[in-house]
């Protein structure tokens, strides 16, 4: 066989991750509903993993196994290990069957799919590649020897090219294991192959028919066309994180795909990057905004049932009960919706109360900095950035993180380098939303309030000088982080479904008097896609633009006639001789300094039919909280607002009660 002298031609490898969601589309849930299949890595990855494929195998020493890893994807929430080929979350527990995903060097691909030829074939291929070298042939040589041996079998060949010998299309052969097969690989050049039947089949059976050799087989290429520009430049830098925490019942929950803790977080990330999209031309929103949210999985390092506590005097006696039972064991099985709100949810409660509570805690804490840290690791520009961090706790979860924040130090550098992994956040926290949380029945259990923590708060921000003061009498705040219900956070939000049995309202446990004064802010379901918020306060129904304080305060200034669409502060309302100045100008500060809106109850209401019950409705309420468009939008506009009070939005704030409003409370 003539050859010449070349070298093995440059080729282009495709990495493929095989999955029902693309890692490139940030409004994904991770959760559709369509088939798997293999999909490509985009530029910027396929590089960064062809790369370390080929650092490992040159590598002289072994490396440590996160060294092996990647991280991809547009949100960077996932990570290819490189020996295993497996695509794996990397902040969360890959626990369930569409967490770990397969992946594969696409060495080769189907000429007529674009798919990858993956497993054995693909190394056969390879393998035969090496071996024989077929970007070394000459065919000008080869076409040009003619078919003399048998020659009525050139009637076969539909062609009317002169084909290559039989000796020679033999050496451009590589077999297919098994032998007995005969099914084998024949090489054209050095990028394309046909994938053969054995003797006269592969010539009348179904496929691509060579040009050179007249054979037909399923072709076969060793090259992926590569897209020069593809968008994708890499990660974007997050400017807000969301770390979520959940409620205790959600161990019991894992099982059931509906309420599984990290698919209800996937779901609401994804809501966060659709509305930022709509929202994104808002001039009240920041330019720079970049959420990513992260669930905070700490109910699986933690077993109650490992508890059982035997006192020494019990374990030398022959009488020790050790009956062991379990909350699954002494359940009616009926009702089951039912019972799975109070089993998941009102058995939060005693859980809480008893000797666990300290475990629970430190488990939070400790799988908290775990994540964060992660984060910082693969993000460090997000330290160095200053990146918001903002607690949302769901149910119980709200409770635990309202205990952690009441002893957190007001700011984590005045914790020593030796703190413990799970005794305090190692971060500061922005921001706290409850969704859902029966914070309001401990602060009556112990006979709290909630109260601001000096140092945070609206007044530390200088753009909000104008609007609040830092110069108050020292009862307005608390300086220690030693009292319940005192919060090392800047921001604090309660929001709550009308219909959800475990929530509770907030305002009172600020000031009893002063809230009977102010309505929760109501969250409107949005009708139509493309309108971003709805609120009640126009006859129609009508969405109305978001509007600033600074806007209001300027169209109250200037409205001649006093009739203002813009509500006065709730004390306005109030009779002269029933009013405590003193009293009402704490109260104010206070929920000012708690949240910029001077406001901390949101309320919304489940989307219903025609035809609906309420009491029905509150057995979905309780977990309505990770699909609802209202929240979402709230979440949105609260954290990518341009900073201080002045730029608070005005259907958010605080407004007055009278009779004449009907409202949610």
């Amino acid at each position: 066989m003539q050859k010449r002298p070349e070298t093995e031609p440059i080729h282009h490898v495709q990495w493929f991750y095989l999955s029902n969601f693309d890692l490139y589309d940030e409004t994904s849930p991770m959760e559709m509903p369509e088939p798997q299949r293999w999909r490509k890595f985009l530029n910027h990855d396929n590089r960064a993993l062809e790369a370390k494929h080929i650092e490992i195998n040159n590598a002289s020493t072994s490396q440590e196994p996160n060294q092996k890893n990647i991280i991809v994807g547009v949100s960077g929430l996932h990570v290819v290990n490189l020996p295993t080929l497996t695509l794996k979350p990397l902040y969360w527990p890959s626990s369930r069957r569409n967490d770990t995903l397969r992946v594969v060097r696409g060495l080769w691909m189907y000429q007529d799919t674009g798919l990858p030829v993956i497993d054995e074939l693909a190394e056969i291929l390879e393998e035969g590649y090496q071996q024989i070298k077929p970007y070394n042939v000459n065919w000008d040589k080869l076409e040009s020897e003619l078919e003399d041996e048998n020659q009525e079998r050139s009637s076969i060949f539909s062609s009317g090219r002169r084909k290559p010998s039989k000796d020679a299309i033999s050496q451009l052969r590589w077999s297919i294991k098994p032998p007995s097969s005969g099914k084998y690989v024949l090489y054209e050049d050095g990028y394309r192959a046909l994938l053969c039947q054995g003797g006269l089949l592969s010539y009348f059976s179904k496929g691509t028919q060579s040009q050179r050799t007249g054979l037909k087989g399923i072709p076969v290429i060793r090259d992926f066309p590569l897209k020069e520009d593809d968008g994708f430049r890499g990660l974007k830098q997050v400017t807000d994180l969301f770390l979520v925490v959940h409620g205790i019942g959600q161990k019991r929950s894992e099982t059931q795909e509906r309420y599984q803790f990290t698919k209800t977080c996937n779901v609401f990330r994804s809501l966060i990057q659709k509305q930022k999209i709509i929202m994104k031309q808002n001039p009240l929103l920041r330019d720079d905004y970049e959420p990513q949210l992260l669930p905070i999985c700490w109910r699986n390092k933690i077993n109650f049932d490992s508890f059982f506590q035997v006192t020494e005097d019990d374990e030398n006696s022959d009488d020790v009960d050790q009956n062991r039972f379990h909350i699954e064991d002494i359940e009616i099985d009926s009702i089951p919706t039912v019972r799975r709100l109070f089993g998941d949810v009102m058995s939060d409660i005693p859980y809480y109360m008893s000797h666990h509570k300290d475990s629970i805690i430190r488990s939070v804490i400790r799988e908290a900095n775990r994540v964060y840290s992660l984060w910082i690791d693969c993000n460090p520009y997000f330290k160095e950035n200053k990146g918001r961090v903002f607690i949302i706790g769901h149910s119980l979860g709200a409770t635990v993180v309202f205990d952690i924040l009441s002893l957190q130090p007001t700011f984590v550098k005045e914790l020593g380098p030796e703190v413990e992994d799970d005794k305090y956040f190692k971060f500061d926290t922005n921001g706290f939303f409850c969704f859902g949380g029966p914070i309001g029945f401990f602060l009556l259990l112990n006979q709290k309030s909630i109260i601001p923590r000096k140092g945070r708060g609206s007044s530390r921000f200088p753009e909000n000088d104008e609007y609040t003061s830092k110069n108050v009498p020292n009862s307005y705040a608390y300086a220690e982080n030693d009292r319940y219900g005192c919060l090392a956070v800047d921001s604090f939000y309660n929001v709550y479904n009308f219909l959800d049995p475990i929530a509770m309202r907030l305002n009172p446990t600020v000031d009893v008097n002063y809230s009977r004064g102010i309505l929760p802010s109501r969250l409107v379901y949005s009708r139509k896609p493309s309108s971003i918020l709805r609120v009640i306060s126009r006859p129609n129904d009508a969405p109305i633009r978001l509007v600033s304080y600074q806007q209001a305060l300027n169209q109250l200034k200037s409205d001649e006639t006093g009739n203002s669409s813009i509500l006065p502060d709730a004390e306005q309302d109030v009779e002269l001789q029933t009013r405590n100045f003193k009293h009402e100008k704490r109260a104010k500060w206070r929920m000012q300094e708690l949240n910029e809106n001077g406001q901390i109850d949101y309320v919304f209401t489940s989307q219903q039919g025609i035809i609906s019950n309420k009491y029905l409705t509150m057995l979905s309420a309780h977990t309505s909280y990770w699909n609802n468009e209202d929240l979402v939008c709230f979440l949105v506009v609260e954290t990518a607002r341009k900073f201080g009070i002045a730029n608070s939005v005005e259907q958010f704030r605080g407004k007055r009660a009278s009779q004449n409003n009907v409202s949610l409370q």
